[in-house]
């Protein structure tokens, strides 16, 4: 997902170490003449460059318009040879996962390597990496830096990356230095390959975001430390927390243990997880079974009453109570409460109470009705036209902008990977027509 301008000054791409795919695969014939692309890659956590913990093994990773398929084998990895050249389109469907990401401007003889990671309802490319000939570009979230790695390197997306005094650096369209990088950012790298890792010629910040949300979702393997300082590890995941993490939905940091399961909401940090708020699954929830009774369930939005963050829902025509601790996503991205609109499909867990209505955890949109208000934040990618006619995506979102859309600031100032604040009306067929586009 870049914006044209960075293919003419040839940054295009997006980072994960190199893969060696598995799966059946099914070549196409590339269209167009002069050949095709290598495309692998791997389902990874979200936010990082680790192979994601469950076997995601019945999910079929296509390229809509060919006949190339393959399902994703051992270690979570894929491989598609004969990816036509231009803009392409990736699917990845299959156990409940189903999504689309968007490469732009595949180039005849390139191999690319992508890292994705899945949910129910969104793929979310987390980094991209592009080889042909001597030329190697990536792009993805800073990992690590000095002192975890040596001077003047850093790690992006799992990739070593080396400076020195002939690299140049950008920030924002002006010149920049190694000071300016910061874990969580997104880069843009181009260089050339040394061994596994890259040395580069051009880093560009591509976006000063360095949030870089987790949630981690599994048992608890090891687990030290009180309140004030203490760590643990799910799913090979290492997780720290201190007295400002926040457990929420009747869990209590004394209900951590090993075999306990627990959810996980952070920030990624150099080789771990800080923890904002845990819910151990099997807390009590004081109705006086011992147990936190967990639920979930998903239909329409009929009503909503009360005001952020306290409101009542009628869903699939279940009461649904949140607060402040329910967390709302779309396609992934976190959203607020305020976006919810009749008429949407949402699926929310929580904690079912003695009434059968449910305490939300968590709500995520599944769909919006054509016509309805439609509010998402996310990273903009795939910038297309001429201002103020342009097209881009947010996370599997296509968004389209016209005369009558508001850009704040001028549209002319967005690129391909700025973080937006996107309002508008669903259209048929999926599509929003932007009435507000905020960076």
């Amino acid at each position: 997902m870049r914006h044209t301008t960075l293919l003419s000054r040839s940054l295009l791409l997006v980072a994960v170490a190199a893969f060696v795919g598995c799966g059946a695969k099914n070549p196409a014939s590339p269209s167009g003449a002069g050949g095709s692309a290598t495309l692998a890659g791997m389902i990874v956590s979200a936010g990082t460059s680790t192979p994601a913990p469950a076997a995601m093994s019945g999910v079929v990773v296509s390229v809509p318009g060919t006949s190339l398929s393959a399902a994703v084998g051992a270690g979570n990895r894929f491989e598609l040879p004969g990816v036509p050249q231009g803009d392409v389109t990736v699917r990845f469907s299959g156990t409940g996962v189903t999504g689309d990401v968007a490469l732009s401007a595949v180039r005849a003889g390139e191999s690319i390597d992508i890292a994705v990671s899945v949910a129910p309802s969104a793929v979310v490319l987390e980094s991209e990496r592009r080889s042909m000939g001597n030329e190697d570009q990536l792009e993805g979230r800073v990992e690590s830096l000095p002192p975890t790695t040596a001077p003047a390197t850093l790690v992006v997306a799992g990739v070593t990356v080396k400076t020195d005094g002939t690299t140049q650096f950008f920030k924002g369209g002006t010149a920049g230095t190694f000071a300016d990088l910061a874990i969580g950012i997104r880069v843009h790298v181009k260089g050339h390959r040394d061994g596994t890792g890259l040395v580069a010629s051009v880093i560009e910040i591509q976006n000063t975001n360095a949030d870089i949300p987790v949630e981690i979702n599994g048992i608890i393997t090891a687990f030290s430390g009180p309140i004030g300082g203490f760590q643990l590890t799910v799913d090979g995941r290492l997780i720290k927390g201190d007295a400002n993490t926040e457990f929420f939905g009747g869990s209590a940091f004394t209900n951590l243990a090993v075999g306990k399961r627990v959810e996980v909401k952070g920030a990624q940090k150099d080789g771990y997880v800080y923890a904002t708020r845990i819910h151990v699954n099997d807390a009590d929830d004081g109705d006086g079974d011992g147990q936190d009774e967990s639920a979930s369930i998903e239909g329409p939005l009929t009503s909503k009453s009360g005001a952020p963050p306290v409101m009542t829902l009628i869903v699939g025509g279940t009461t649904v109570h949140t607060s402040a601790s329910t967390e709302v996503r779309r396609k992934g991205d976190v959203q607020t409460l305020s976006v919810l609109e009749l008429g949407m499909t949402l699926h929310v867990v929580g904690v079912r109470k003695p009434d059968s209505s449910i305490d939300a955890r968590m709500i995520q949109i599944k769909d919006d009705t054509v016509g309805s208000l439609f509010e998402i934040q996310g990273s903009m990618g795939g910038l297309k036209g001429t201002c103020p006619a342009v097209t881009f995506g947010v996370n599997g979102f296509s968004i389209v902008a016209d005369g009558s859309t508001a850009f704040t600031p001028a549209c002319s100032n967005f690129k391909s990977g700025d973080k937006v604040t996107v309002k508008g009306v669903v259209q048929s067929g999926g599509t929003v027509k932007a009435t507000s586009v905020t960076k």
